[in-house]
């Protein structure tokens, strides 16, 4: 029987009911004299209530009847929407404690978990839930039987909304795993090679390369194109970039087991590689980037670059060979004439390094000189300095110009406007010199950086043409110093400035003893031609015997970390170039391949940390505490306690160790 027919039905016998009570009525009020009439009217007024009632009770009853299928098909659809859509709720109370779940919980977990506490329910499915959870979270993801969950808490309603994402998770996984990776590779010092190897061996070098990028197309989603002499670009994933980082890029960083029977004795790539960008040519131009970082940081590795992280470092387990070649340095050197030569430029701001070495201020000289031999205004912004360069001060018979530094920021600050070249040397980062605002009025044409360290990262405050980074270089006093040979015709160093070069060259050398290229020698033999002496920069790097006690102080509790690594630290202060010296005492003696001397610096609660190493890469290991360097001279800063410096630097030497590649440190 349909809603209709019920209606029907149901009226009738209302009307028909009706009609009957008042006929009985009728006869009740009109035949009072027959007992058994009205006997039998009382009857039927009470059957007529009686039928009445269950015609009401079966009306009520059919409509709560009616409201309960109702609510129960509604509420078995929405659970059934919720299931289906793998969506499940948990209903608590102000205790925690669960009161009502949906069936989707009860399926998917095993148990309806009424009065269970809420911490105790994730503590069950995920043990690696802490025991104390917190419901101020607003989401969190959980595994449980290789499905992967996510819960949502909604805590002013006392509800947890639990989401199976397994699925989905498993698409975003995917679509990132197949996201397009490009890639620079480039092979270290081809033009080195080009110039001593012969046709047959330089197509030697370039089949080894081939057949390592063969190997990967076979094994991986990986292609590549050679498009000019010793470049290639590379096209990959997400999936084949992790799987070369898994191995730290060993493929590639260890190609030059695969030399035989060539006149070299290494080989190696350079790599760049840009994950992230959606636009490919984003893409493209970041890798060519991550290319020129790798160069940069002195070849022989592999960068990351990405557009949501810090540059990933792999590699760089060796020094590569050095390039002879003059081609860049005198590229750099007539772009420098060329803006000296502008009208458009008045003056020249000079910033080296904070509290300045030798090196540093050999190198500030040299382009102080040359700047005033095309006649401009050239100033030294620097105000910090370390022992041996007071020193160097301090000698009666110094004819050093000092007037021309500026040691107030502010002054600094305002004489830099649009007219202004300001150049960078022994640093690449305005952070480490003495101001960091040193570029804020400048446009990145009027900025020259000249260094020798690996970069730490990129340059974006200059220009690409005028950026000189040669690691291979032994000080920033020779990569002036050769811009002044090829300036010769123009720039005559006097005496003094030739001798303050050499000193640079003689303090990162630590007297030609280490970091020496036969460019560092004819460097030196063109500044001894303009009246430097070696002699003169021996005795500036000589110590006095109170310094020798404070090294000996400073090497009393010299500990090995792991073979070969020597570690020693005090609260004593000491100056940057005894910390340096120290490092470089403990190297002497044989089978120790790595330094680290760690001291506060004079005046200040920062704690400095010098690295040393041969043949060994020092500079992965002071950049995972925040420094950097080369890689066998290297440093860093802390403002940590000791204790806490001194067990990351440990920490650091025993996870990096000696032969084992870079990672990111950032």
């Amino acid at each position: 029987m349909n809603s209709k027919q019920k209606v029907w039905v149901y009226s009738l016998a209302a009307f028909s009911c009706f009609v009957t009570l008042l006929l009985l009525l009728f006869v009740f009020i009109f035949n009072t004299e027959i007992i058994w009439v009205r006997i039998l009217v009382a009857i039927g007024i009470l059957l007529f209530f009686f039928l009445t009632g269950v015609m009401l009770y079966f009306l009520i009853y059919n409509f709560a009847r009616t409201r309960e299928l109702v609510k129960k098909s509604f509420n078995g659809f929405i659970e059934e929407i919720m299931t289906n859509n793998n969506i499940g709720i948990i209903v608590y109370d102000i205790e925690y404690r669960i009161i009502w779940v949906s069936n989707f919980i009860k399926n998917k977990f095993g148990d309806n978990y009424i009065g269970f506490f809420i911490s105790d329910f994730f503590q069950k499915i995920d043990p690696s839930k802490n025991d104390k959870f917190n419901l101020n979270l607003t989401k969190l993801q959980f595994k449980y039987k290789k499905n992967l969950y996510e819960a949502q808490f909604w805590p002013l309603s006392s509800t947890i909304v639990i989401h199976d994402i397994t699925t989905e998770q498993t698409f975003k996984n995917e679509a990132w795993e197949q996201k397009a990776v490009i890639g620079e590779i480039e092979i270290d010092n081809l033009q080195l090679y080009q110039s001593i190897l012969s046709e047959e061996q330089l197509f030697n070098i370039n089949k080894i390369v081939i057949d390592v990028f063969k190997e990967c197309s076979n094994k991986y989603n990986f292609i590549y194109r050679q498009y000019t002499n010793g470049k290639f670009i590379i096209f990959t994933n997400e999936v084949t970039l992790k799987d070369f980082e898994k191995t730290n890029f060993e493929i590639f960083t260890r190609i030059s087991e695969r030399v035989d029977n060539l006149d070299i004795s290494k080989l190696s790539l350079s790599l760049g590689f840009a994950r992230g960008w959606s636009s490919l040519k984003e893409k493209l131009e970041q890798a060519k980037k991550a290319l020129v970082q790798s160069q940069s940081r002195g070849g022989d590795q592999v960068t990351i670059y990405s557009n949501n992280s810090q540059p990933i470092y792999y590699g760089s387990n060796t020094e590569i060979l050095t390039d002879s070649s003059r081609t860049k340095i005198k590229n750099i050197a007539l772009e420098l004439e060329k803006k000296l030569l502008s009208t458009s430029i008045s003056k020249v701001m000079i910033y080296g390094h904070a509290n300045a070495d030798l090196d540093s201020i050999g190198a500030s000289y040299g382009i102080y000189e040359i700047a005033k031999a095309y006649g401009k205004n050239a100033y030294i912004c620097n105000n910090t300095f370390d022992d041996t360069v007071k020193k160097l001060f301090e000698e009666k018979n110094n004819k050093l110009p000092k007037d021309i530094f500026i040691r107030n920021i502010n002054q600094a600050n305002k004489m830099t406007d649009s007219s202004t070249l300001v150049v960078l040397v022994d640093n690449s980062d305005p952070f480490r010199t003495d101001n960091k605002e040193a570029l804020t009025n400048v446009h990145p044409n009027n900025v020259f950086v000249f260094d020798h360290h690996r970069l730490g990262k990129s340059i974006d405050f200059a220009s690409y043409s005028n950026i000189y980074v040669d690691t291979s270089a032994s000080s920033a006093a020779e990569i002036v110093t050769e811009i002044a040979m090829f300036l010769d015709y123009r720039v005559n160093l006097s005496n003094e400035i030739a001798q303050v070069l050499l000193n640079g060259i003689y303090l990162d050398t630590n007297q030609f003893s280490k970091s020496v290229t036969t460019r560092a020698f004819e460097a030196a033999a063109f500044l001894e031609k303009h009246g430097a002496k070696g002699s003169i920069s021996g005795e500036m790097l000589k110590i006095d015997e109170d310094t020798q006690a404070l090294i000996d102080q400073i090497l009393k509790n010299v500990v090995e970390v792991k073979k070969g690594y020597f570690l020693t630290y005090t609260e004593q202060e000491a100056s940057n170039d005894v910390i340096s010296i120290a490092a470089n005492e403990i190297l002497k003696i044989r089978g120790r391949v790595a330094s680290f001397v760690v001291a506060k610096l004079k005046g200040t609660k920062t704690y400095k940390l010098s690295a040393r190493g041969v043949n060994t890469n020092v500079q992965i290991i002071c950049e995972a505490v925040g420094g950097g360097g080369h890689f066998g001279t290297a440093a860093a800063t802390s403002d940590e306690e000791l204790e806490q410096f001194v067990d990351n630097i440990r920490t650091a030497i025993i996870d990096i160790g000696r032969k084992q590649n870079e990672s990111n440190f950032n």
